[in-house]
Order: C-alpha cells, then sequence, then structure tokens
C-alpha cells in the first residue's frame, strides 16, 4: 500500500464573506472581515472563519511507498500559482493516486474545505466521492490520524498535533502557526507558508510511522529502520526552525 501525505494553508475570502453578511452595508471587503472576526469572538470564543469561506492557497504532499519510506515532499502548482488551478491539480491527482490519504484532522478541516472548492470550480472527482474516502471508519481511502487518536470523537484532544509532535520528540510549531497565515498571506510571504506546511507534512509523516508502530503493523526494528532512512526530512525541519529561531532574535535586536 502506498501513501500520500496531505496537509494544506488556508486563506479567508474576504469578497465572500462581504456579500453574504453584509451586501446591503457600504462596507469594503476588508471591513467586512473585521467585523465578522469580531462577530464570531463573541458568538464562539474565536474568530475562526466557517469552512466555506476558505480558500487554499498551499498544499503539500509526501509520498510514502510500500515500505512506509517517506519518498518526497512538495508543493502543488509551486512555481504556477493560482487558486483554481491549485484545487483542479490536487483533485486531478487524487483521482489518479490508487493508495490511501494520509491527514490529521483532515476529515474535518483540509477535505471539507478541499470538497467546496472543488464546488466552486466544477471539479469532477467520481472516485473519490464513490469510493471508501468519505467513510470515517474505513481507512482504505483515507486514514486520518487524529480520528484514530481521539477513538473517532470518543475524546478532545487538547493541543492537538502540535502536543503530540513534541510527546513524540518532534518540533512541533516552529515560528509560525495556523493563525498566522492570514497576516503572512496579505504580507505577500506565500514562500514562508509553503515552507510551514511542508513542514507539517513531514512531522505527520513522522507520527504516522509511530502510530503504525502502535498498531503493530510496523515492527520496532522497521520503525527504527524507516527513521534512519527518513533523517534527512526530519534534520531539515529541525534545521530551518533554529534558522527561523535566529532570524528572529536578530529582527528583535535594537
Amino acid at each position: 500500500m502506498r501513501y500520500t501525505i496531505v496537509d494544506i494553508e488556508t486563506r479567508i475570502d474576504k469578497s465572500l464573506v462581504q456579500a453574504v453578511y453584509f451586501s446591503h452595508d457600504e462596507v469594503s471587503e476588508a471591513d467586512a472581515y473585521t467585523r465578522m472576526q469580531r462577530r464570531l469572538q463573541e458568538e464562539q470564543g474565536n474568530d475562526f472563519f466557517p469552512l466555506s469561506f476558505h480558500i487554499p492557497i498551499s498544499i503539500a504532499v509526501g509520498q510514502v511507498n510500500e515500505e512506509r519510506i517517506l519518498t518526497a515532499v512538495e508543493t502543488l502548482q509551486e512555481q504556477e500559482y493560482r487558486e483554481d488551478t491549485l484545487v483542479q491539480a490536487f483533485w486531478q491527482r487524487l483521482e489518479r493516486f490508487p493508495g490511501t490519504l494520509v491527514t490529521f484532522n483532515g476529515r474535518n478541516f483540509d477535505l471539507p474545505v478541499l470538497e467546496l472548492q472543488a464546488l466552486k470550480y466544477g471539479c469532477s472527482a467520481p472516485r473519490y466521492f464513490g469510493g471508501k474516502a468519505r467513510n470515517r471508519y474505513a481507512e482504505e481511502g483515507h486514514y486520518d490520524l487524529y480520528d484514530f487518536l481521539t477513538n473517532y470523537g470518543a475524546h478532545r484532544l487538547r493541543g492537538g498535533f502540535n502536543v503530540l509532535a513534541k510527546m513524540i520528540g518532534l518540533p512541533g510549531k516552529t515560528e509560525i502557526d495556523g493563525s498566522m497565515v492570514q497576516a503572512l498571506w496579505e504580507e505577500g510571504k506565500l514562500a514562508d507558508i509553503h515552507r510551514y506546511c511542508r513542514h507539517d507534512v513531514i512531522q505527520t509523516y513522522f507520527l504516522f510511522l509511530r502510530v503504525e508502530l502502535l498498531r503493530g503493523r510496523l515492527t520496532a526494528a522497521h520503525y527504527e529502520q524507516a527513521l534512519a532512512r527518513t533523517s534527512a526530512f526530519r534534520d531539515a525541519v529541525e534545521a530551518e526552525k533554529k534558522e527561523a529561531a535566529i532570524n528572529a532574535a536578530s529582527e528583535e535586536e535594537p
């Protein structure tokens, strides 16, 4: 069985926020966004927008072979970025992939966002929608590590991916976290967003390995061998984390 690990980062569609919530008000898209942020904060205690307003701006994928070895990590459409072609490229690629999609909380966020964007851009994905990928308890099409580790929602995992990553010795969230992506987008720092997204894919892979060991689907020897053969990916994340910390410290110096 082959696996593809997927993670996405998104921005908020401010024009859609304006059109849905403030179409009769003379407010700009930016003001509509700010007003909706305040409303969400009051109503739910945070400013996380409904999934229908999220637009993917970065999709990173990691290829894992039959031996559960991570062989490559890439950003889709990195050199020819457009939101419509990014979504189309994802669905075209997924339709051709014969293996299993691996995510962390992808059933609650990444895949619903991508499904809505497939609807928006008129993508066709009969294999995905007609198969087992949307069956929560079938792992053949989509293996959501968050679902498995929470016993399919039986308990809440406070701290999410970051706490699990640090628990097993990974760097976890670095100088960027998901709450910063919108601001980075508006500052034109798409390359930083792509890098952050790739790092999440790499760390999701190492969490995937540990879960496979936990489930007895990898022997201890095979697990150690996989770690050794993929150490360059982990080293790259840790090196970039150190570099980012140094850069941040230098920016704070008077």
